[in-house]
């Protein structure tokens, strides 16, 4: 009992999807184009039962163009009754912003499950999404490689950590730019930071300027796990991650995380054996931690071989897939065929 899948890719930049054997992917890039195509695959055949795996941002449009399905929408942050969200608005294909508890509940009434990708974001939508019938956890997949890529560290003596954010004000970079700042850590210590420059990209500049803290701002990259192999390291400060697929990717390439107590975190990182994890609240508690791996980098290589270890048993594509599978069946249990549409 194998479904038919087919992906609907709203996709906006990026590279294109390429050809995958395990479903039909129709690229759109307008509203218009994704009314066609949603449309289309989600017509009924010989009575065949349709399950749409959607996100928050489309769920209501998808409701409302496949009434007949079983739209079933993803989450991808922590959620809290004051964040903003952007939306589809299912009547003219406009983008929104609306909080939580103001979506068009009366549409999403129709859900049958909502699904967090981390303990956190699952906890986080049964807290301010009162409405949701059904709440569900499903961990991210992430590939990677077969071997572990070759270290390519430069030959230096300082502690070199990586950090993957874009530059915004939720990722809280500033805070990583001023640890390392810290005199007791700016002269053994280096920070990377590789995202996509966002709002708050001057200001970081500035303030790394101000401190004369030792940071590099290294724009995206799309060969992360390769890259990552070159540290010691890979900080993250962020309070709401939904996930955090960059501690994934380091663990790819055997590199430890260090991480807040915060979001979705800590269930990604053991402290002591896959990572190390602080509190966020305390600055000093950042930094000496940081100081903690510039002192000790044998546990930082026996974390890091740990790190790839849990990622190469839990966080895989097929673990991932194989929930969603259980999840799709799950909502027609004597059908014997069902397309999925994500």
């Amino acid at each position: 009992m194998v479904p038919d899948v087919d992906v609907v890719w709203w996709r906006l930049g990026g590279p294109p999807a390429g050809y995958c054997t395990a479903a039909r992917v129709h690229e759109v890039a307008n509203w218009h184009d994704y009314q066609k195509a949603f449309t289309r695959v989600c017509q009924v055949s010989d009575g065949q039962p349709v399950v749409v795996i959607s996100s928050h941002r489309t769920a209501a449009a998808d409701v409302v163009l496949a009434p007949h399905a079983r739209v079933l929408p993803v989450v991808r942050h922590v959620v809290n009754a004051d964040q903003v969200l952007r939306v589809i608005d299912p009547a003219d294909g406009a983008l929104v912003e609306s909080t939580i508890g103001d979506l068009p509940w009366e549409v999403l009434s129709a859900v049958p499950v909502w699904v967090g990708i981390s303990h956190a974001s699952s906890a986080a939508l049964r807290a301010h999404a009162p409405k949701a019938r059904y709440v569900t956890m499903i961990h991210n997949g992430v590939s990677i490689p077969a071997v572990v890529p070759l270290r390519s560290r430069p030959a230096t003596g300082r502690l070199l950590v990586a950090a993957v954010a874009r530059t915004v004000p939720w990722k809280r970079t500033d805070h990583l730019v001023r640890a390392v700042a810290d005199p007791r850590l700016s002269t053994a210590v280096r920070l990377d930071v590789f995202g996509e420059a966002g709002s708050q990209q001057a200001a970081l500049d500035e303030l790394a300027r101000q401190l004369d803290a030792p940071v590099r701002f290294l724009g995206y990259a799309d060969d992360l796990p390769r890259r990552l192999a070159g540290y010691d390291l890979l900080a993250t400060a962020s309070v709401q991650e939904g996930f955090g697929r960059a501690v994934i990717d380091a663990a790819g390439a055997a590199v430890p995380s260090l991480v807040p107590n915060a979001g979705a975190s800590p269930e990604l990182v053991f402290d002591g054996l896959t990572g190390m994890v602080y509190d966020p609240d305390d600055p000093g508690d950042l930094v000496a931690a940081l100081a903690d791996a510039l002192l000790d980098r044998p546990a930082l290589a026996r974390m890091g071989s740990a790190a790839r270890v849990l990622a190469d048993a839990w966080y895989t594509p097929g673990r991932c897939a194989a929930q969603y599978l259980t999840l799709v069946m799950g909502q027609r249990p004597a059908s014997r065929t069902l397309e999925t549409v994500q």
